[in-house]
């Protein structure tokens, strides 16, 4: 998921823009490869408000369901400055900063709904939490492949998720549906 066709560049400075236009605005920052943490925290030690959200969600690692945190944006941070008031030249210079996203002169504007959305989602811990809503990875109706073991390459459909490392799959063996029972890791999505 990208944020590039919501990002605005600043308007060219003119007498017709507004003080109030001009104070605060978030920005997005492109950090080098995983080093999100560290330029978050060096920003904050220099009196910036930044926001980096994680999200909370489980991956299949191993044959097991796992609940990982991660970046929702890989390498990216919003940062709220006073487009007159801040000093730019320090975000370029700051440890784990690769760069300010800009569109060819000018940085590029997050609107702020975009960012009040995403805030909205943070819970207490922090995180955009999606383990609530997504416990199983597999549901009743969906297509799978099976990529391993005696039936691989077989096509089925999910009856139920058993437990966190085995599903139940229905498939058509000898004129009717057959249910199977097999572990997690031994299928994919269709």
């Amino acid at each position: 998921m990208t944020l590039t066709p919501l990002l605005t560049p600043l308007p060219h400075l003119d007498l017709s823009w507004s003080k109030k236009e001009a104070m605060q605005n978030w920005h997005l920052l492109l950090s080098k490869p995983r080093e999100e943490l560290r330029a978050e925290e060096q920003l904050r030690n220099q009196g910036f408000k930044v926001f980096h959200p994680l999200l909370k969600h489980y991956k299949l690692k191993q044959g097991k369901q796992k609940s990982i945190i991660e970046s929702l944006f890989p390498r990216y941070l919003f940062i709220q400055l006073d487009d007159e008031l801040n000093d730019w030249s320090t975000i370029r210079s700051t440890r784990g900063v690769a760069e300010l996203v800009r569109f060819t002169d000018y940085p590029a504007v997050v609107p702020e709904s975009v960012v009040n959305d995403l805030l909205k989602q943070v819970n207490e811990e922090g995180l955009i939490d999606q383990t609530q809503q997504e416990t199983r990875l597999f549901k009743p109706g969906d297509r799978v492949e099976i990529r391993e073991g005696s039936f691989k390459g077989w096509q089925g459909v999910v009856k139920e998720q058993d437990s966190d490392m085995r599903v139940v799959l229905l498939l058509k063996m000898l004129g009717r549906e057959q249910s199977l029972q097999i572990p997690l890791a031994e299928i994919k999505a269709i």
